[in-house]
């Protein structure tokens, strides 16, 4: 169940039982969970020592966390003395367990608010002096862990496990030689060192203490005042003039799919709209769109039950989104990919406007090769077939980016004509062999690949076309915009 230290055990440490409050346990619990997200995340470590304030200098035997979801082992590494200062233990113990466990894949971003976390305090390491048989009374079931080495062989188990599994001490033995791949009667040769050690552990769910359920619970606005006003009042004005300037000579009707720009919305709001405004739309819609920022999982699907706005707010679709990372591989539910991408912000008081029941669950696709885009509309195909009313799949993506307008308006038509010949491999490679700089390329062809494989790929409709210069920006360096319809 544990994985040990490559240290072979020590003579007797001087570490004895160390007494901590509840505040300190929950502080050393805390401490050891915000070490474990930080090295998923990949982001910058802080150490402990300063959240465990003057206890981080207590010695110990070492220190093991343990990583579980439902009920199932994921994780449990740690480090040993004979001693080590706390909280260089309980750094070291959550790093590994995060990331190096090579029994089990690192912790991917998504189970961090599945987690159950036990953050053992070893101490009073002690050579079993006892020969042969006599060894058995040396163990005490419900106090001592036990760690044996012969040659290069190495084993721990942790005293929890001996209570978990009902074993008894001499039971406990031969599963420690087990864990060393020793035969199981080697704790008894004289050849084979045996020691006893103690131990607590504190336990709690990672997600309540680090706060993540409540930071994934609810996805807050990122960039309101800056792509769309960041005053209500405002924004609901600017919304209802987008939508006052579409066309109403079209009905609206049930699509498929759609594609619609993300620039700011002095740019691409009125085009949005215009889309937004053909579709009769389902109870729910999927939202991919690019990654604009390396922050976060590669392929991340929110895990937000509420995206936010000025003045406003958008349900999501909590168990489709935790139903489409267990179906699509390499799709993580993960919040901080989400945190700053402004793809789906923008669109959600437009979608609001016409859709104000809907629930919006949000994709964000990184660059990936062809092959694997493919694989992903595949699998997730797999997912919302079984849906008795599919998703609305929305594109959030510009065109060609930063050359003059009439280049970008040449590239731009290549990209749309791919598009408009329903073959998502044939939008890839155009794409790529013209360098056309489309920033939600790969989301388009995850889309179109899913509506291909349920039925839903078989008319493509242009709403419009338009770049920056039409809104008054400068023709030297445009983006373009493109809206369309499938079915």
């Amino acid at each position: 169940m544990d994985r040990s230290s490559s240290q072979p055990p020590k003579p007797s440490g001087k570490t004895t039982k160390p007494e901590f409050t509840q505040e300190q346990e929950a502080a050393i619990l805390g401490a050891a969970c915000r070490r474990v997200v930080a090295a998923v995340r990949r982001q910058p470590s802080e150490s402990s020592r300063q959240a465990l304030g003057e206890i981080a200098a207590v010695p110990v035997y070492g220190a093991f966390v343990t990583l579980r979801r439902a009920g199932q082992l994921r994780a449990c590494c740690g480090i040993l003395g004979p001693s080590v200062s706390l909280g260089e233990a309980v750094d070291q113990a959550a790093d590994r367990a995060a990331t190096d466990d090579p029994r089990f894949e690192p912790i991917a971003r998504g189970e961090l608010k599945h987690l159950d976390v036990d953050v053992w305090i070893l101490w009073g390491p002690e050579p079993v002096m006892a020969r042969g048989e006599d060894r058995v009374g040396a163990v005490e079931i419900g106090k001592h862990g036990v760690q044996i080495a012969r040659g290069h062989a190495r084993g721990l188990l942790l005293p929890g496990v001996a209570i978990e599994h009902g074993f008894d001490a001499r039971t406990f033995l031969q599963q420690v030689c087990l864990k060393a791949g020793l035969p199981t009667d080697a704790w008894k040769s004289d050849d084979t060192s045996l020691m006893v050690f103690e131990g607590q552990a504190i336990e709690g769910r990672l997600a309540d203490a680090c706060r993540l359920a409540v930071e994934d619970d609810v996805r807050r606005p990122a960039v309101a005042g800056g792509f769309y006003p960041g005053d209500a009042d405002e924004l609901r004005r600017e919304v209802d003039a987008m939508f006052a300037g579409v066309e109403p000579s079209v009905a609206a009707e049930p699509w498929a799919g759609a594609l619609v720009p993300h620039a700011g919305w002095m740019y691409s709001g009125r085009l949005a709209a215009a889309v937004f405004s053909r579709i009769a739309f389902p109870d729910c819609a999927i939202v991919l769109c690019p990654k604009h920022h390396a922050e976060g999982a590669r392929w991340a699907v929110a895990p937000h039950r509420r995206w936010l706005f000025p003045g406003g707010e958008l349900a999501s679709d909590a168990e489709l989104a935790a139903r489409l990372a267990d179906g699509v591989d390499g799709l993580e539910l993960d919040a901080a990919a989400h945190r700053q991408e402004h793809a789906i912000e923008v669109q959600l008081p437009l979608l609001a406007h016409v859709a104000p029941k809907l629930r919006v669950v949000g994709i964000a696709v990184g660059d990936a090769s062809l092959p694997e885009l493919l694989r992903f509309g595949i699998a997730m195909s797999v997912v919302l077939r079984e849906m008795p009313r599919r998703p609305l799949l929305i594109v959030s993506s510009d065109m060609n980016h930063f050359a003059d307008d009439a280049t970008t308006r040449r590239v731009d038509r290549a990209a749309l004509d791919a598009i408009a010949s329903l073959n998502p491999e044939l939008v890839y490679e155009t794409i790529h062999r013209n360098r056309i700089s489309m920033c939600g390329a790969a989301p388009c062809v995850v889309a179109m690949e899913t509506l291909r494989w349920l039925g839903g790929l078989n008319r493509c409709e242009s709403v419009g076309y338009a770049t920056s210069a039409d809104a008054g920006g400068p023709t030297d360096r445009v983006v373009g915009y493109a809206g369309l319809l499938f079915k």
